[in-house]
């Protein structure tokens, strides 16, 4: 089976990438493996378990910290998997896949599948535009304005782990979360079977957390690493994905990136290949899985421009994420200007 395509589209992307000679490895990539997402999903709820265990075995109070920062890359792991589902390509069974993820994946963390769709495909339809929701939010935020000096990017990102800018980023999802679109009505309207599971969900989870006493487990390295340090990552991967600022150039494929990232930065950063974010707009059927083969097309067809749309880490000191964030604001100006004369008419996608 094949995942939903957004725009009922399988490549719609920029001008110079030839679409009939990519169609057929698209189609052959868009196919779901219920196997590889479930093993995916399963991974990360065993890693979850070992940090517990490891908390209650050490015995120590600096196994809490340990443990809570490497739930939250989990945590971030759990919301990737959750955006998977959003696409439909989680699971082959929509309906099936729908439940998992909020069983799994989005309830876990206060959201709802799709809560999260919604807004996510109008993040699609519109993305980089005064429509596109996240730009919008980011706009009027001035927490994700960069580029700032090194000191001042640092402070953002230590504020995220503290906790402080929490209350803003509680604005940016309560509407996926179930009370959001209880109380805010946000839209969709919740369905009946959201209503069963979620509740189903919740009645589990107090009757674990009072069967066991571990509240304060649950508190501590639960609760707190999704308002904290897992926003920190959250920040620095979504910072990567697309340039903030007002003035856009009109051309996806130039304010999109991929960033390839080392190993260690993606466990902690972009797990489950959320780096190619070009490559997964450009190919919005295709699953987390197979962006490698995809970003691997890309490149082939001249469209991955280094320090443009694609760096190779996050922090390194060469071609790096970083190194743009913290960049001299006449740098980012001259930048813009140098890249006019490739602007195209087409987004990735319509």
């Amino acid at each position: 089976m094949y995942a939903q395509v957004v725009d009922e589209a399988d490549i719609q992307y920029a001008h110079r990438v030839d679409r009939k000679a990519l169609a057929a490895i698209t189609r052959e990539m868009s196919k779901v493996n219920n196997g590889r997402a479930l093993w995916a999903m399963a991974a990360q709820w065993l890693v979850i378990a070992a940090a517990f265990a490891f908390v209650l075995f050490v015995d120590r109070w600096w196994a809490w910290p340990v443990a809570a920062v490497l739930i939250a890359t989990r945590q971030h792991a759990l919301l990737a998997l959750m955006h998977e589902a959003a696409h439909y390509h989680l699971l082959s069974n929509r309906k099936v896949s729908d439940v998992v993820s909020d069983l799994l994946c989005a309830f876990p963390l206060n959201m709802t599948t799709a809560g999260y769709r919604h807004e996510h495909m109008l993040h699609h339809r519109y993305v980089n535009t005064p429509k596109d929701p996240y730009l919008a939010g980011q706009l009027v935020d001035a927490s994700w304005h960069f580029p700032r000096t090194p000191m001042r990017a640092t402070a953002v990102f230590l504020a995220d782990a503290l906790g402080l800018y929490a209350p803003n980023h509680l604005k940016v999802v309560l509407p996926w979360t179930y009370w959001g679109r209880l109380v805010g009505r946000a839209q969709p309207r919740i369905s009946a079977g959201e209503h069963l599971r979620y509740w189903l969900y919740v009645a589990t989870l107090v009757t674990v957390l009072v069967t066991t006493g571990a509240w304060l487990h649950w508190l501590l390295l639960w609760v707190l690493p999704t308002t904290t340090v897992m926003m920190a990552f959250f920040r620095m991967r979504a910072l990567g994905e697309h340039p903030i600022e007002e003035t856009k150039s009109g051309d996806e494929t130039r304010e999109t990136r991929d960033i390839l990232g080392t190993a260690l930065e993606n466990f902690f950063i972009a797990p489950l290949n959320v780096n190619l974010h070009l490559t997964h707009h450009a190919f919005p059927s295709v699953p987390f899985y197979n962006l490698p083969a995809m970003h691997a097309q890309l490149d082939k067809a001249g469209l991955l421009e280094d320090g443009v749309n694609q760096f190779d880490t996050y922090l390194g000191k060469e071609n790096s994420l970083i190194q743009y964030l913290t960049r001299e604001p006449e740098a980012s100006a001259a930048a813009a200007a140098a890249a006019q004369p490739s602007r195209l008419s087409q987004p990735l996608h319509s």
